[in-house]
């Protein structure tokens, strides 16, 4: 292409990036046999043009120029044009241009940091191989940057598969520093060929390694994994225990609902409260067992068992629920979770309760009724616009006034 063509490619490049909605319509008939003035024309904006041209130019290279110009971009890929660098890797990734994994390895153990992401990322994206797994390992074994390893963790665990298996054979003979960081990468992956090393981590240093291998059981959600994780309940240390009944939660095993109902009666409030939200996602898995629990529950876990039933949305709770307004103890709570249960059945009782004694009563009454599909809100609301309370009357004013928006839409 002689200087007055490449001129001519220039201006209708720079036409075509102000027109995004027609931009690769208007370059594809100047781009069926690319020349070499033509790319570099389309590297210079990668380079040193604004978000939305990069965007469009490397969507040029991905959709219309494919391999041709996976080509290009990795013959010019250069760790000293670091913002170009950075955009072909994406490119290179996408289209897993494979001839290009050299340098981009390479740039992994250069001395420019900000091109290690971009690097793993591209890396990460290429056609599964062992190749490829050699080279995401050994930089998550050795890399210095702690940065750089945490940010890297999304990109590696698209391919756990291949890469837990080699992790786990290199682990016994890592500094305790890098355990934890392949622990934490073990963790996230819910890969359960990791259970036995979680296991034996969870035994020999809980407090440390051990919290990671908590998180990673939970992921797991396996009986096996519960079987271990409730081995660990009884442990003297509250947070350890809190990290347990969150991973139980986590697991969704039938099998993890019988010790989670067991840590709603913990000494520390937040392994109670840990529980009880686990007990709220596990809990329609043997929801027999709340129900068991609840006939003989009283105090603290009475009121947690009823706050957990009323997040599990299910039918069978709601007459127990219903009965339950008869402890006046608990009546806070489960007015509550009548509401957050939602089912409509529940009106008469709750109405009921917007004649009670207490205005506070009144006002959870209103508010949970508001939280139930009827027909009937808004006559309810306007009665208790009348209350002798003010907290229940702008109860009620907020309800009318949220209907009379809804119908105005």
């Amino acid at each position: 292409m002689n200087r007055a063509e490449n001129s001519n490619f220039e201006t209708i490049l720079e036409t075509a990036l102000g027109n995004p909605e027609s931009f690769q319509q208007t370059l594809a008939p100047h781009l069926e046999e690319p020349d070499e003035a033509k790319l570099n024309a389309l590297l210079r904006v990668l380079e040193s043009a604004g978000v939305v041209s990069k965007q469009l130019v490397s969507n040029l290279f991905v959709e219309k120029l494919g391999e041709k110009g996976a080509a290009f971009l990795s013959k010019n890929l250069d760790i000293k044009r670091p913002a170009l660098f950075i955009e072909s890797a994406g490119i290179l990734g996408t289209l897993r241009y494979e001839p290009a994994l050299e340098k981009l390895k390479a740039a992994i153990s250069s001395n420019s940091a900000d091109l290690v992401l971009p690097a793993v990322r591209a890396i990460s994206l290429m056609k599964p191989s062992k190749m490829v797994d050699d080279i995401l390992v050994d930089f998550y074994l050795n890399y210095e940057g702690e940065d750089k390893l945490f940010s890297s963790i999304r990109f590696l665990l698209p391919r756990h598969e291949t890469l837990v298996h080699e992790m786990l054979e290199k682990y016994r003979g890592l500094k305790d520093d890098r355990k934890m960081w392949v622990l934490k990468f073990l963790a996230e992956t819910g890969n359960p060929e990791a259970l036995r090393l979680f296991s034996e981590e969870l035994d020999a240093a809980p407090l440390e390694r051990g919290l990671y291998c908590i998180s990673g059981l939970g992921r797991i959600k396996k009986e096996e994994s519960v079987k271990i994780l409730v081995k660990h309940i009884k442990n003297p240390e509250w947070f350890l225990r809190k990290r347990i009944a969150e991973a139980l939660g986590q697991t969704m095993h039938p099998t993890s609902v019988e010790p989670v109902l067991g840590m709603i009666e913990d000494e520390s409030v937040q392994v109670r409260a840990a529980a009880v939200e686990s007990l709220s996602k596990v809990g329609n898995l043997k929801p027999q067992l709340l129900l068991d629990k609840l006939r003989n529950s009283k105090g603290n876990l009475k009121v947690n068992l009823i706050r957990a039933m009323g997040q599990l949305k299910n039918e069978m709770f709601l007459k127990p629920l219903i009965d339950e307004l008869k402890d006046r103890k608990s009546m806070f709570f489960t007015i509550d979770a009548l509401g957050d249960l939602g089912f409509a059945e529940a009106e008469i009782p709750l109405r009921r309760i917007l004649k009670d004694a207490e205005w506070f009563n009144r006002l959870n009454a209103l508010e949970a009724l508001a939280k139930l599909p009827l027909p009937s809100l808004g006559q309810i609301a306007q009665e208790q616009a009348q209350d002798e309370n003010d907290m229940v009357r702008n109860s009620a004013a907020r309800i009318l006034a949220s209907k009379q928006k809804m119908n105005g839409a």
